[in-house]
């Protein structure tokens, strides 16, 4: 069923596919039963290393449309999607006549006098497609949440870190000379919390912009399917 949800929104190509070796980075590995937006804004985070920094300079964090992210959309849509005919099976019908020589509202004509046979309306129709919504809603509010928390552990942490090196070097720096070697030290240190804030920071929102650019797609094709089945349908 996840397969065949996840062809009726994604072409081939639309997402950024999945790193090869995203299980051996996050622990535990993101499965189809364990999926979740919350689950993976901590993984990620959590899972990065102060070894394995990143170049701010070297990493664009607009965001993209993450087969991850459509993977962890779509899971939730799929674990809730409701009985009997609805959205997910009018959008499976309109898939189904994707392949036939006709316009979008023939499409939609066609798909909804289907859905009319098995018991559907057009309310209903559009009920269920902002009830997903609301699923994806629920998705996005908790990634955000999760990474609020995060950016709190793993980024203000080390701004707190890096402050307190400060004032530490500031205090070794009046001492006599045989304290040199501890503030120079002190000093790599402080280097290494820069850049690890700064790492922390582009991984974490190259997270969450890769996720919204995911939950914005998604949004805007659910929302022109609402605004077809509106003006095509009675």
């Amino acid at each position: 069923m996840f397969k065949n949800l996840k062809s009726l929104f994604v072409k081939e190509g639309e997402a950024k596919p999945l790193d090869p070796d995203a299980d051996n980075k996050i622990q535990p590995p993101i499965t189809e039963e364990n999926i979740s937006a919350e689950s993976v804004a901590t993984a990620e985070v959590e899972s990065q290393s102060e070894e394995e920094l990143v170049d701010p300079n070297t990493v664009d964090t607009t965001g993209e449309v993450s087969e991850k992210f459509m993977n962890i959309l779509l899971g939730a849509i799929n674990k809730n999607n409701q009985e009997g005919f609805d959205y997910i099976e009018f959008k499976q019908s309109l898939q189904s006549l994707s392949a036939m020589n006709m316009d979008e509202q023939t499409k939609i004509q066609s798909a909804y006098a289907m859905a009319k046979t098995m018991g559907a309306t057009k309310p209903r129709l559009i009920e269920t497609a902002k009830y997903y919504l609301g699923i994806l809603e629920n998705e996005s509010e908790k990634f955000n949440s999760a990474v609020s928390n995060q950016i709190a552990k793993q980024v203000n942490s080390k701004k707190e870190r890096g402050k307190d090196i400060e004032l530490s070097i500031q205090n070794k720096q009046k001492q006599i000379k045989k304290l040199t070697s501890e503030i120079e030290q002190l000093q790599v240190d402080q280097k290494k919390t820069i850049n690890a804030i700064a790492s922390s920071e582009v991984k974490v929102t190259k997270t969450k912009n890769d996720f919204q650019k995911t939950y914005a797609l998604l949004k805007q094709k659910i929302h022109k399917d609402i605004e077809s089945i509106e003006k095509f349908t009675s």
